[in-house]
């Protein structure tokens, strides 16, 4: 083959190429424009906390994390849904309770964020708690429907799967394990063994209550 010929073969490639790319441009390019211009959300478990009522009276908060990885694209008109319940049937198994769902938890300041938030970065939403002197561990949602338990009774324990959405993204889902023996205390390490609270499926999830500060 001749340095002509050798020649002659790069330029057919190299055009076939850029006509490849650019059909792949015109196909596919606003899909992966959108790709990497949308927000990334994250849901997690995050550390409770310890904090007094407006009242005085003491409770611990369990609190969910939503993260936008993309602080350049904001997520608008965010919130955090319940999708699944499940209970502990007698032999181990887990049963899922239907409801009329989902229905979104309340954000960790209810009274001073709207229902629906634009995240750039970081937010955190209340999905339970239980103050001095109650027997009960409540939900902490908007509204509940008629055949949705929001009360987590001692040696009851319960499933809860969670996700973040907005208008262009959603998280992935997560499920959280509450089991209660019906004891309060106020020191950490102590209600951190009476009430546990757990990530499903991931080890060393467990959440461990903290101060409010």
């Amino acid at each position: 083959m001749t340095e002509f010929e050798k020649w002659a073969i790069g330029i057919a490639i190299a055009g076939a190429s850029s006509t490849l790319l650019a059909v792949i441009v015109a196909l596919f390019g606003e899909k992966i424009r959108q790709l990497w211009s949308s927000p990334k959300l994250r849901i997690k478990l995050a550390e409770p906390v310890l904090t007094k009522t407006n009242a005085g009276q003491k409770g611990w908060y369990y609190l969910l994390q939503v993260r936008n990885e993309r602080r350049s694209c904001p997520a608008p008109n965010v919130r955090v849904l319940l999708t699944k319940v499940q209970k502990k049937a007698p032999d181990d198994s887990w049963i899922d309770q239907r409801f009329s769902g989902p229905v979104q938890v309340m954000w960790r300041w209810p009274n001073r964020m709207p229902l629906f938030l634009t995240v750039g970065f970081e937010v955190k939403a209340t999905f339970a708690c239980v103050h001095t002197g109650q027997q009960v561990v409540e939900l902490r949602m908007y509204w509940y429907p008629n055949n949705l338990q929001p009360k987590i009774m001692p040696n009851d324990p319960a499933r809860y799967t969670f996700k973040a959405v907005s208008d262009v993204a959603e998280s992935e889902e997560i499920t959280v394990e509450v089991a209660w023996d019906g004891t309060w205390a106020e020191g950490r390490a102590e209600m951190a063994e009476h009430l546990i609270v757990k990530t499903c499926g991931v080890e060393g999830a467990r959440a461990r209550p903290t101060l409010d500060t």
